[in-house]
């Protein structure tokens, strides 16, 4: 009863108003209707357009993962590899890098040990050898050997000086060579805590211990 009411009156309202007045009237009740209908549909299609840009983005990021997956596993194993040097104890530095140059068929003149630097968990360990008189070549293949030697290990100081006799070129070559030891690395085997033998020429104090 209320509706038809509320029916009548808007009826017999729309009767009392003039032509124009009806035109404005039935145009307003026209929008109206078009945005009830029309605006979920407006709204519904904007998400849906929404969803589809997020998902685009998405796709996008998985293509962008998929093709860095070779470079980033690359990266993965070098952390690896690098974790796994790091578990490993050095060895005495004098004996390794005498093993690594007699590899090579090179004599060392000095190795001298420079002072131990703690940088938690690290101890740092220095060394310092020199070979007088070689070819650049069988010390390049030495220090090479070093670098991916399976022990926390680098080459930090490299100096040459260059001899002539006659017709020969020879070289006077300083190496500096540093060790990493981790408190928790795992423990040295007993022939690679054995005194290292070290040349006659040999300068500085002792190895550390």
């Amino acid at each position: 009863m209320a509706a038809a009411d509320l029916m009548h009156r808007a009826k017999s309202a729309y009767t009392e108003l003039n032509a124009r007045e009806q035109k404005l009237v039935l145009a307003l009740g026209i929008t109206v209707l078009l945005l009830v209908i029309l605006l979920p549909g407006y709204l519904l299609s904007s998400s849906i357009s929404e969803v589809e840009d997020e998902n685009q983005g998405i796709a996008e990021i998985l293509r962008e993962l998929q093709r860095a997956r070779p470079t980033l596993m690359r990266r993965e194993a070098e952390r690896e590899a690098a974790e796994e040097r790091y578990r490993t104890a050095p060895p005495p530095l004098g004996s390794f890098i005498e093993a690594r140059a007699t590899e090579q068929s090179l004599s060392l003149r000095e190795v001298t040990d420079q002072p131990e630097k703690v940088i938690p968990p690290f101890t740092r360990r220095s060394v310092r050898a020199t070979l007088p008189g070689v070819d650049l070549l069988p010390v390049m293949h030495m220090l090479t050997a070093i670098a991916n030697a399976p022990y926390p290990v680098a080459v930090d100081r490299i100096q040459i000086e260059h001899r002539r006799r006659g017709s020969e070129d020879s070289y006077n070559v300083t190496v500096g060579v540093l060790s990493y030891e981790n408190a928790e690395a795992e423990p040295r085997a007993a022939s690679q805590r054995a005194p290292s033998k070290r040349p006659s020429g040999r300068a500085g104090p002792p190895a550390p211990r």
